[in-house]
Order: C-alpha cells, then sequence, then structure tokens
C-alpha cells in the first residue's frame, strides 16, 4: 500500500508540472503567433537570405508590430534562387516604392523579425519589393570567428551583452556604438594581444556587413580608425609621461623666466634686438661674453685649474675673431702647427 501511494505521488506531481508546462509553452507559441488585428493586405518581398524567419514572424515598423510572414517559398530569378517572403499588412500600411525591408533579430534565441522602414519621401503603392529594397539575414555567430579563446573567460551574461550591442551595430542603430566600443574594452581587457582581437573583430563584422550593404559599413570603418589610432598610441605611451614629466615641470619656469625678463606675447624682439646691438660689431663682442660670462657661474671644483692647463710648445694658433667667438671661455685652446 505504502508503494501505491508513492508511486501516486509522484504521478501527480508529474502531472501537475506538464500541465505548467503545457500552459508556458501555450502561453509563448501565443506570443509568437499573436495574430495581426483588423483588416490586411498582402505583398510579396524578395530576399537573398532569410535564415532564421519563419511563418508567423512579426513585421514591425519602429518596434511595433504591424503584420505577419504568411508564406516563404523559393523562387528562381535570372538564373539565382532567391527567398519570396509573402507579408499580410494591416490596415493602412502597405508598401511602397521607397519602402526597405530587413530582417533583423528579435532577440538573441535566434527568432526574426522582418523590419519596414519608410524614407521621407512619398513612394507610389506597390505590392510587390525586388532585392534591390531588400536586406538579408545574417548568422551572428560569424561574429566570433577566431574569438573563441577570449570567449572562454567571459560568462554567458557577458557574451550575451556583447553580441545584443553587435547587433545594434550591424542593424544601424547608431545608439549601440557606445555599449559595443564598450564591450570591445572588456573583450581586449581579457585578450593577450588586443591589436589582434580588435582586428580580428572588426574584420567579422565587416564581412557580415558586406553581405547586408545596410549603413553600418561607416560605423565598422569608425571602429577600425579608432583601432588604429589607439594602437598608434600604445606604442608612444612613454613619449606621454615624458611629456607629462617634463612638459610643464620644465615650461612654467620658463615662462617666468621670459616673463621677469620683460618679454611679452607683443613684444617685438626685432626692435628689442636693435635697440640693445646698434651694429653688428656690438653683437659679436657681446657674444665673445657670453662664454666668460657662464664660466663664471661654474662651480670651482668644476673648473679646470691653471697648473693643469695643456700648454702648447709652439704657442697658440692665431685664430679669427669668428673662431674666437666660439672658443672664448671654454678653455680650448688651438696650438700651432709644428
Amino acid at each position: 500500500m505504502n508503494s501505491i501511494r508513492i508511486n501516486t505521488g509522484y504521478l501527480v506531481r508529474i502531472g501537475v508540472a506538464a500541465a505548467v508546462a503545457f500552459v508556458l509553452l501555450s502561453l509563448v507559441i501565443t506570443a509568437i503567433r499573436r495574430p495581426v488585428e483588423g483588416p490586411t493586405a498582402t505583398a510579396t518581398a524578395d530576399f537573398t537570405d532569410v535564415s532564421g524567419l519563419h511563418v508567423d514572424s512579426d513585421v514591425r515598423m519602429r518596434g511595433l508590430q504591424i503584420g505577419k510572414v504568411r508564406d516563404i517559398t523559393i523562387v528562381r530569378d535570372s538564373g539565382h534562387s532567391l527567398a519570396r517572403v509573402t507579408l499580410a499588412l494591416a490596415t493602412p500600411h502597405r508598401l511602397t516604392s521607397d519602402t526597405r525591408l530587413a530582417v533583423k533579430y528579435q532577440n538573441l534565441t535566434g527568432i526574426r523579425y522582418v523590419d519596414l522602414a519608410e524614407t521621407d519621401g512619398a513612394g507610389r503603392p506597390v505590392t510587390h519589393l525586388g532585392t534591390d529594397h531588400t536586406q538579408p539575414s545574417f548568422d551572428i555567430t560569424r561574429l566570433f570567428n577566431g574569438l573563441q579563446p577570449v570567449l572562454r573567460t567571459l560568462s554567458p551574461e557577458e557574451i550575451n551583452t556583447f553580441t545584443q550591442n553587435a547587433l545594434t551595430v550591424l542593424q544601424g542603430d547608431g545608439s549601440g556604438l557606445a555599449p559595443m566600443l564598450d564591450s570591445m574594452q572588456k573583450l581586449a581587457d581579457q585578450a593577450h594581444d588586443r591589436e589582434q582581437l580588435i582586428s580580428t573583430l572588426v574584420d567579422n563584422m565587416s564581412r557580415i556587413d558586406s553581405s547586408l550593404g545596410g549603413k553600418s559599413a561607416n560605423v565598422i570603418q569608425f571602429i577600425r580608425n579608432l583601432s588604429i589610432t589607439v594602437t598608434a598610441a600604445n606604442t608612444v605611451l612613454d613619449e606621454f609621461r615624458k611629456t607629462d614629466l617634463y612638459g610643464p615641470q620644465f615650461m612654467r619656469p620658463v615662462a617666468r623666466l621670459i616673463t621677469e625678463i620683460g618679454l611679452q606675447p607683443d613684444t617685438d624682439v626685432d626692435q628689442l634686438l636693435h635697440t640693445a646691438f646698434s651694429s653688428t660689431s656690438q653683437a659679436a663682442e657681446a657674444l665673445r661674453l657670453l662664454p666668460n660670462a657662464f664660466e663664471g657661474l661654474r662651480l670651482p671644483g668644476l673648473t679646470t685649474s691653471g697648473a693643469d692647463a695643456t700648454a702648447c710648445s709652439h704657442g697658440s694658433a692665431d685664430l679669427p675673431d669668428s673662431v674666437k667667438v666660439l672658443f672664448a671661455g671654454s678653455e680650448v685652446t688651438v696650438c700651432k702647427p709644428n
């Protein structure tokens, strides 16, 4: 009897769990297959790739459901296989010659929807759009080619966040650029070769974008250019340290010295030199005295005594005035040849 009661209890719990799972599954299916309210109009569109798109997928405009996918068939056009998607659009929505359709990710589980976008112009009504007005689907897993070692160090939540940010950028939403750059930074922090990781990621995004033909190419190029700039900056990081160390600490005293001697931004240097040296000979004489002046400022312990100075056996050479200016006060003696 006890065994029968235990088995009955298990069966009851299993039955309850199955009923709850069935109800939840029904709710999910109902949400996915949410019908379009009111009258609808039928239209078709050709895509080169509709991977992940299914019958009863949503047709959305600015995030709001305006229709459903009713049928997907394969057709041949000019020797190429295309996917012809039949759409049911709620009134008053319709396709026009300016309409653009794109297969986009609804979530990270792979569910897709058809996004309908209208340009500013008022196009003429149509019932069919060719591939020149549609953007195909793409496989997000292609984004991770070559990044598996880094992805192993991330949690599922971080990978999902990175993927969602990448999707936002690839699907043409400019608001996803800042989060995408933040995600790239987190990935780079986990990588041994940051440059190689960013290069691989940008290449993967470029390949995906080339298959989409959308406007995200500008964003990809921006990220590539930013990568080049950061990489170049990393090679001269020590120069930034030197600039911080020697720049302000050196230039501030120099600026004070220049101010103290009377030089201002509006100072006429030519006039100042003309006032100080009325002739070329006076300027040469002043330059001749400079080495002696600096020599007088040197510490006594660092100078060479006269007894230790080297004497010329044949006497000093007679030098031109221009050379004497250079050697004056430098303790350099030019001797006469033998």
